[in-house]
């Protein structure tokens, strides 16, 4: 099992640090994701139609709602910072954006030695830090956020178009999964809802999202089971009840299949109230 060392958000957005020792199935978020190995063998990704490997000294980068699997991992544990990036922060830093552009060109690309170095200096931090959201580490996730998401991050000429469609009924589709993510409605009670054919919706949804139906409440469960976990205190089974599951164990096996770790070692490293593990300094190799 994949173990979550250290965690820290804020404004600019979630930052996690863990030991992989597993992959993690087909997912999507809906914010721009960056995936940083530290230490550890390759892993090979499938991020939308193309392959990417993930590598000391090779990031793998996800733009949001893009379908992306761990297809493998080597032998051995992997120490992989993961960054994920507000949508406001994300406005701040480009403002004017259109929201057609595909925000990371690539979906793997080589890291110069001052990226490693912010990278593994931020992790670090997090993991000496006597607190999760001191003012140095969110300083060094700007710093590294920044350079990442300038760098590697989005040109838009005017030529550019939409290269999805935009459909007032998938909107409202949408709009209905989130508002029934604690009892999801069915399908084609959704697509009846919006007056679309089950099949019609599948294909209109699909090519307004780049989303399947189900990847894409997948995607809203699993980004608010994790602001739950880091905010809310509450039982884990109140929490999968939130998320639309019947059962804790349901949920448990959803979230590990989606990340690879269970949904109780995030939560220690994410709230603040609970203890931190000793030791574990000694994970990142400098």
């Amino acid at each position: 099992m994949s173990r979550v060392l250290a965690v820290t958000h804020g404004h600019i957005g979630r930052a996690c640090l863990l030991d992989k020792v597993r992959p993690a199935g087909a997912h999507a978020h809906p914010v721009h994701h960056a995936m940083i190995e530290l230490d550890g063998p390759c892993h090979e990704y499938q991020v939308g139609e193309a392959s990417a490997v993930l590598a000391p000294r090779r990031a793998v980068l996800v733009n949001s709602h893009e379908l992306h699997a761990n297809l493998s991992v080597g032998q051995g544990k992997s120490t992989i910072l993961m960054l994920y990036f507000s949508p406001l922060w994300i406005e701040e830093q480009f403002p004017g954006l259109p929201a057609y552009v595909r925000f990371f060109r690539h979906g793997s690309v080589q890291l110069g030695a001052d990226t490693v170095e912010l990278a593994q200096h931020l992790a670090r931090r997090m993991l000496e830090a006597a607190e999760i959201n001191t003012p140095d580490v969110q300083a060094l996730f700007g710093e590294l956020a920044e350079h990442l998401c300038h760098q590697y991050g989005p040109t838009y000429p005017n030529r550019e178009r939409p290269a999805r469609s935009n459909d007032y009924r998938i909107r409202r589709a949408i709009a209905l999964m989130q508002e029934h993510l604690e009892e999801p409605l069915p399908t084609q009670e959704i697509a009846a809802r919006v007056g679309l054919s089950r099949s019609r919706f599948f294909e209109l949804f699909t090519a307004c999202t780049g989303l399947s139906p189900k990847h894409y409440v997948n995607m809203l469960r699993l980004h608010a089971a994790v602001e739950y976990l880091a905010d809310d205190p509450g039982p884990i089974a109140e929490l999968s009840q939130r998320c639309g599951f019947g059962a804790q164990s349901h949920f448990s096996k959803f979230f590990v299949d989606q990340q690879g770790f269970t949904p109780r070692d995030y939560r220690r490293a994410a709230v603040p109230a609970l203890p931190r593990q000793h030791g574990q300094a000694d994970a990142v190799h400098p």
